[in-house]
């Protein structure tokens, strides 16, 4: 499963910059189009996780991605200054279902950080990909969370990857900043020994970030490099016969094939 976080481009925000609503709009759509060139490219099928605002303000291009791809809700908005409501979940999903056309099935909360997720099962939900079942200091100490698929809360719990041993994160950082060669190796053996690998991306990421003040951790690398290397990690995994599926299709499988093992 090949995911992105579609959303306003605020990161900076995290570090004191200010960006306008355009420019952060305009980062990510230009990301979006080296994204698209890649999965274009070798005709697979993505995940994009949108927040409600983004596809309002940007109708065109939602409504091109749902002839191809899954669109999930990323909530409202993405910005850190928005207090999170219970209420964002149900409009988020209004707003995408509305401009894509496509039902809406699953839910990933900005930031990955912590809510009530029978909320997800009240509202209809079908999956959950909230969870990174790592530990990260200041950020994330889940490693009591289980890493594979399963059901909570009446909901399927898809986590984000972490290699069988020593639950090492293979989010977007790890992707950014390790060899490409370890980074897929890393997931190739994740993938044989779980059975599934759930990846996720934000397209702000494969646009050009060097006019703004970020760690290099989070910029370097960016733009087209950032690209080829996407290019890369998706031909090295077809060569290992992954098969690209969205996070819908997968619970399709997962149901059929695992939840009588739980």
């Amino acid at each position: 499963m090949l995911t992105f976080d579609l959303e306003e481009f605020d990161i900076p925000e995290e570090y004191g910059q200010k960006v306008s609503e355009t420019e952060q709009m305009q980062v990510t759509l230009r990301g979006m189009e080296n994204v698209l060139s890649v999965l274009d490219a070798h005709h697979i099928r993505a995940t994009f996780f949108t927040t409600g605002h983004f596809a309002a303000e940007n109708p065109a291009l939602i409504r091109h991605l749902a002839q191809k791809h899954e669109i999930a809700s990323h909530a409202l908005l993405h910005s850190p200054a928005h207090v999170f409501r219970e209420s964002d979940i149900m409009e988020s999903r209004r707003i995408l279902e509305a401009v894509s056309g496509q039902t809406v099935n699953g839910f990933r909360m900005p930031r990955l950080k912590p809510f009530d997720r029978a909320a997800l099962g009240r509202d209809g939900f079908r999956y959950d990909s909230s969870l990174n079942p790592t530990w990260l200091p200041g950020r994330y100490n889940l490693l009591g969370e289980n890493p594979l698929p399963s059901r909570t809360d009446g909901l399927i719990e898809l986590p984000c990857s972490t290699t069988p041993w020593l639950r090492f994160p293979l989010f977007w950082l790890s992707f950014k900043n390790l060899p490409l060669r370890i980074y897929a190796a890393l997931c190739g053996f994740t993938l044989k020994k779980r059975g599934n690998l759930m990846l996720y991306f934000h397209p702000w990421e494969f646009a050009d970030l060097s006019a703004y003040t970020l760690p290099a951790y989070v910029k370097n690398v960016d733009g087209d490099k950032l690209t080829a290397k996407l290019d890369g990690l998706v031909s090295t995994l077809k060569k290992r016969n992954a098969a690209f599926v969205t996070c819908n299709a997968f619970c399709d499988k997962w149901e059929r094939e695992f939840a009588g093992q739980e």
